[in-house]
């Protein structure tokens, strides 16, 4: 699972596990009113994680996000505390609920895992503030949104038949520039 501003584009994915292994991968559904994919790798006896109830995640507890920041460092853990758990953001023109983190969140990390103390995944990072003199402002989309999503996406091949937008009043979140 991951988020389609990763993969979308792409000519060639590539998954590389914490052994060095590398798989090569497809694409095999994505829902654009969450920005959510699902790829495939071919491989045997690889390891799962234990999937969370987004539900239960509370204000203040602790997480842990992972990924591949800048593109190059992957499996790079940072450590951070939910902040908001239902944050509607319009983020590039699609209005998302997400929970809200302050873990260090590069570029490169989005569609990555957010884990429990536990470390059962609770969400998968979507995206973060970045603006001058913004910092600990991250955000990922629940697994409870996610999971239906990419049952969806294995039981239809891509054709996406749960996924339903959200109504709501959101804020944008964009660049910010000071001017000379």
């Amino acid at each position: 699972v991951t988020n389609i501003h990763v993969v979308g584009g792409a000519d060639e994915l590539m998954v590389t596990l914490n052994d060095n292994k590398e798989y090569s991968a497809r694409i095999i559904g994505a829902d654009a009113t969450t920005d959510v994919a699902l790829i495939k790798i071919d491989g045997k006896n690889l390891p799962a994680i234990t999937i969370a109830n987004s539900d239960d995640v509370k204000i203040g507890e602790w997480v842990l996000a992972i990924g591949n920041p800048l593109g190059q460092l992957g499996g790079t853990a940072t450590t951070g505390i939910i902040s908001a758990l239902a944050r509607t953001l319009d983020v590039e023109g699609t209005t998302l609920t997400l929970m809200q983190t302050d873990a260090a969140i590069n570029g490169g990390n989005s569609g990555g895992g957010l884990f429990n103390m536990k470390g059962e995944l609770i969400g998968i990072v979507e995206s973060k503030a970045s603006a001058v003199g913004v910092e600990g402002l991250a955000f990922a989309l629940p697994i409870n949104t996610v999971s239906p999503i990419i049952n969806d996406l294995i039981k239809n091949g891509g054709n996406v038949q749960a996924a339903q937008g959200t109504p709501a009043v959101g804020i944008v979140i964009s660049d910010v520039w000071e001017d000379d």
